[in-house]
């Protein structure tokens, strides 16, 4: 396995941000690293300034559109605590809940990026067809 490129990153797998690595290997060995490494400032602090909570929420939502949810309970926990409101068991259960099927979302969402980058389906197409035209005789 001579000059296999592994990709790391990024963080999420529909965008190329913050950071992705391209790692070029010799069998086990690291022969080379392409490092990408990126902030993507939006300005998102300076235009809530100028926001009410409620329409932060709205704004905090598009920060991510993956892991929209997760950004929204983050915003809102931290105003809860500002302000001094406690929410009750039952919502804190129902947000981790969320936040749990999120987060699966996530990983699922990766694990078939890293499938389609990696020509997996393309193996298992050719290996298909290779073993149904095995069993068929041409007389």
């Amino acid at each position: 396995m001579r000059g296999v490129k592994l990709p790391i990153g990024p963080q999420h797998p529909a965008l190329k941000e913050p950071e992705n690595f391209t790692i070029t290997l010799d069998g086990e060995r690291v022969v080379d690293v392409d490092i990408r490494i990126g902030y993507t400032h939006r300005g998102i602090e300076k235009l809530m300034e100028s926001r009410t909570y409620t329409q932060n929420l709205y704004l905090v939502e598009r920060i991510c559109g993956i892991c929209s949810y997760a950004h929204v309970v983050n915003f809102t926990q931290n105003v809860e605590e500002v302000l001094g409101i406690q929410i009750p068991k039952r919502a804190e259960y129902i947000r981790t809940l969320f936040l749990e099927l999120e987060r699966l979302h996530s990983h699922f969402l990766w694990l078939v990026w890293q499938v389609m980058r990696s020509d997996l389906i393309h193996y298992l197409c050719i290996r298909g067809r290779t073993e149904k035209s095995s069993k068929i005789s041409l007389k």
